[in-house]
C-alpha cells in the first residue's frame, strides 16, 4: 500500500479511543489537571543551558500581544519537550495545535512532550 492509497493526516488525539481530551476554546477554560487539546501562537521560545540536560519550553498564548503584555497577567500554558535541543517549527509568533497532559508545575499550566501540529497562515 503506498501514501497515495492512504494519505497521511494530522491526528492529535489519543491512540486509545477511550481516553478523553476536553477541546478548549480560550486558555482560561484549561483545567488544573487533565487532558487537553488546543490551538494558540507560541509566545515564547527557550532554551537549556549547554551543562544541562537538552530542554526545550514554549510559551503558548490564546493570541499575541504586545511587547508590554507580561506572561503572569496573560492566560497561557508551557510546553516542554524533553531531550530536544531544538523542535522543527516551534518559534515565537507560530500558530501550533498540541494536546497532552496538563499539570500545574512551579504554578504554571505545563503540558510535557505535547502532540503538536503547525498551523499554516495565510500570508496577506
Amino acid at each position: 500500500m503506498s501514501l497515495k492509497d492512504k494519505p497521511v493526516a494530522a491526528h492529535l488525539g489519543p491512540s486509545d479511543p477511550t481516553l478523553n481530551y476536553q477541546c478548549l476554546d480560550s486558555l482560561d477554560q484549561l483545567p488544573v489537571k487533565g487532558r487537553v487539546k488546543h490551538t494558540g501562537y507560541v509566545q515564547s521560545v527557550s532554551y537549556s543551558a549547554p551543562n544541562e540536560a537538552p530542554l526545550l519550553k514554549a510559551v503558548v498564548v490564546d493570541k499575541l500581544g504586545s511587547v508590554a503584555a507580561r506572561r503572569g497577567t496573560v492566560a497561557h500554558v508551557r510546553l516542554i519537550f524533553m531531550g530536544q535541543k531544538s523542535v522543527p517549527g516551534i518559534k515565537p509568533g507560530v500558530k501550533v495545535t498540541y494536546s497532552g497532559m496538563v499539570a500545574p508545575v512551579e504554578q504554571i499550566p505545563t503540558i510535557f512532550n505535547p502532540r503538536y501540529v503547525i498551523v499554516p497562515v495565510p500570508r496577506g
